[in-house]
């Protein structure tokens, strides 16, 4: 469905539901709504650490207590009706819009009250006493489902406002969770404890991060072509959003693997609190003339990965795109045609993204 990038946008990554509510990440209510949702996490301690060898400048979360549990999805079966499930149906389908339209961005404070509120939410069990208006009246904050505006009142948002927004949210999520077809994960090889054990293996090997006390959710659904089915695993610290919030810093990991065959094509870490530094033209030509980029790339593939198959040629490949972003990119081509795309944070050479990409199969 188109609508449904609306509110599944997740980096570079589109999770689509699988089943079941899906666990949803960091800030997604507008302005924030328009890029990520609010999520669930628990409160734990916590220490920060780092990642050794190919990511040692960025942490990571080590979280020693006991995972807590949600109780959002029984919570929604208890109270969403027939006539809302219609109504957010009838929502999505009819709606053209890509993203929905904000009458202001929230503040800094706003977002950060509403990170936090979103992970009491989730644990806690804190709910709004109403729910969100949905169209306009005497309110000073509903969402206009007719022009899919949201209008903010002029003053800060309550606490009670921004439960509304997370409330609602998580009903749009919990009702398309129930639309998609349940025979849709029966038809691959692979199941969710099996993606997952395959994607923090490749965490492991790739960034020396044991994955086994943070927070997963795991969605199947189609990526990169209408013929390519894959699990996308996502592994972070539980109250991530909390953790945004007060300005601590995090690791998030993204794997992404074939639903049929289990091959890992994407495993990538991300920090929030990551500052870039662009590459310019100068020192994208001393990139190009410096091979330590491509022996940096070469060994993440080879001693960290243990890819084992012949290797090609391994050379730099300039992007402007990437320049902005301060990413070099290395491409690693096998004997057999597969190939390795390293994503290197520059000046730092760490890694921040391998992508692989078989080799086509050959048909008589």
């Amino acid at each position: 469905m188109k609508n449904r990038k609306k509110l599944f946008t997740m980096a570079a990554t589109v999770f689509v539901i699988s089943g079941g509510l899906l666990a949803l990440n960091a800030v997604m209510v507008p302005s924030v709504v328009n890029q990520t949702v609010v999520a669930q996490k628990a409160s734990l301690q916590q220490n920060i650490s780092t990642v050794s060898s190919v990511s040692s400048t960025v942490p990571v979360m080590k979280i020693e207590a006991t995972a807590p549990v949600s109780t959002v999805e029984s919570y929604l079966e208890q109270t969403i009706t027939d006539e809302e499930i219609q109504l957010i149906n009838n929502y999505f389908d009819e709606n053209k819009k890509e993203t929905t339209e904000l009458s202001r961005e929230l503040t800094e404070e706003e977002s950060n009250r509403l990170l936090k509120l979103g992970d009491q939410y989730v644990y806690d069990g804190l709910r709004p006493t109403s729910p969100l208006p949905l169209e306009p009246g005497p309110y000073d904050f509903y969402l206009d489902m007719d022009k899919d505006i949201f209008f903010y009142p002029k003053r800060p948002m309550t606490d009670q406002e921004l439960l509304q927004h997370i409330d609602w949210y998580y009903r749009i999520n919990y009702v398309l969770s129930k639309r998609v077809d349940p025979e849709q994960q029966e038809i691959t090889d692979i199941k969710e404890s099996e993606a997952v054990k395959f994607a923090a293996a490749s965490v492991k090997k790739i960034f020396d991060v044991d994955v086994s006390k943070l927070e997963v959710s795991a969605s199947l659904h189609t990526l990169y072509s209408e013929q390519q089915k894959t699990w996308s695993i996502l592994f972070q610290p539980y109250k991530a959003d909390t953790l945004r919030a007060n300005g601590q810093a995090y690791l998030t990991y993204i794997v992404i693997l074939d639903s049929t065959t289990g091959t890992v094509i994407d495993t990538t870490v991300t920090d929030l609190s990551y500052k870039r530094t662009p590459i310019s033209s100068s020192a994208s030509l001393k990139i190009s003339k410096d091979a330590s980029w491509v022996v940096a790339a070469r060994q993440i593939v080879t001693k960290k990965l243990g890819e084992t198959r012949a290797i090609k040629s391994a050379k730099y490949v300039k992007n402007p795109v990437n320049d902005k972003r301060g990413m070099v990119n290395i491409l690693i081509t096998l004997e057999d045609g597969s190939t390795y795309d390293a994503e290197l944070r520059y000046p730092e050479k760490t890694l921040r993204c391998l992508l692989y990409n078989p080799a086509p199969s050959i048909t008589p």
